[in-house]
């Protein structure tokens, strides 16, 4: 038997939980303020998938996986163009001129331009006041018009053109909160069930082409079979994206992973899908001096960084008889970030990866433009 306190109870949350359910989740800060906009200021709902109109125009939203609402911004570009094209700057661009025909007196769509060291041009209405520009002059991609967008010095600048005619244009920064609309927590705080949540493919070892390698020139190391693969340097020459391969009897070229060769195997490990089972302790250092720690297969994690666009660069610190230390870098230039890795890895691991884990200390969402800072402090 229900007491009269359990019955009232149960009526409380049989009315309170699906009135939460029904609550739209957002992405972002930002996205929520934008929707709260639209509905006060014209009883637009954005607690759904799709398109709707405002004025002359028309605003798409969107929601992601996890069933949040992770864009809403002015219909500009078809599906098909980021499709045949990706690009982050699509939803940047539709976003960011409707939080600009948002904005209120404080701050002026002209002051928050000069914050955001954005420069928006509509050729030939200079004068005339921005919210009256993205209303009456913006046009929507997908008829005649042509796009250029192009990367110049950590900007990306987006034109579109009617004909021989600029019709608008926008320059703006790489950097991922303004790209995002997203500050530093957030990200960082959703890395961890994006991560979760990612499925990755299973890893194909392949082999070198010959022309490609030149030969591990190392005074110590007499085993002529064993090859370079030059690659890239990311602020000092020790961090890099060379990785190193054994020729087999048969005159191919596989990737080089022995206790022999400690350094160029961990290179390999960060830089190369290897299919070994290794288990990856990680420490995410967060916003605020908080942490999260977790553990995830190595393979999953590296290719989480692969499948978003993530470039690697591996650096060895220390070598020891019982362990190796060292850092990599996970550049992506299309958004303005790193994530920054610091490891921990047993040698024992080499021979037997079952037995031993591979610990990392996670700096998630590091700007590029402070990348260097925090590597030279660490080193």
């Amino acid at each position: 038997m229900f007491s009269y306190r359990q019955l009232a109870l149960l009526l409380c949350l049989t009315v309170v939980f699906p009135l939460a359910a029904q609550s739209p989740r957002f992405s972002s800060h930002v996205l929520q303020q934008l929707a709260a906009t639209l509905q006060s200021r014209y009883g637009i709902d954005c607690s759904r998938a799709g398109v709707v109109p405002l004025g002359e125009n028309e605003l798409v939203v969107t929601k992601d996986t996890l069933g949040r609402i992770d864009h809403i911004g002015f219909r500009l570009f078809p599906p098909q163009i980021a499709a045949e094209n990706p690009s982050p700057v699509y939803r940047f661009v539709e976003r960011y001129l409707l939080e600009l025909y948002l904005c209120g007196e404080l701050p002026t769509p002209a002051r928050r331009l000069e914050e955001d060291k954005v420069t928006l041009l509509f050729p030939g209405h200079e004068r005339e006041e921005v919210e009256h520009n993205i209303e009456c002059h913006l046009p929507r991609i997908g008829g005649d018009e042509s796009l250029i967008v192009l990367t110049d010095n950590n900007r990306y600048s987006v034109a579109v053109y009617g004909g021989d005619k600029l019709l608008f244009a926008i320059r703006f920064p790489i950097r991922y909160e303004l790209l995002w609309g997203m500050n530093k927590k957030e990200a960082e705080n959703g890395f961890y069930e994006a991560l979760m949540r990612f499925v990755p493919s299973t890893p194909q070892v392949t082999g070198a082409l010959s022309a490609d390698l030149v030969p591990l020139l190392r005074p110590t190391d007499k085993d002529s079979t064993c090859m370079a693969l030059p690659g890239e340097t990311y602020l000092i020459d020790r961090m890099n994206s060379t990785s190193y391969y054994r020729r087999s009897a048969d005159g191919s070229y596989w990737p080089l992973w022995d206790e022999q060769h400690p350094e160029a195997s961990v290179c390999n490990l960060f830089l190369l899908p290897s299919g070994k089972d290794i288990q990856a302790k990680v420490c995410q250092r967060l916003y605020g001096h908080r942490k999260l720690e977790f553990e995830v297969p190595l393979h999953k994690l590296l290719s989480f960084f692969r499948a978003t666009g993530c470039h690697t660069y591996v650096g060895i610190e220390t070598m020891s008889a019982g362990e190796l230390t060292g850092t990599v870098v996970l550049l992506n230039p299309s958004y303005g970030y790193c994530h920054q890795l610091y490891f921990k890895m047993p040698c024992g691991l080499l021979s037997a990866p079952e037995r031993y884990e591979l610990e990392l200390e996670l700096y998630a969402y590091v700007p590029t433009h402070n990348i260097g800072n925090l590597f030279y402090e660490r080193n």
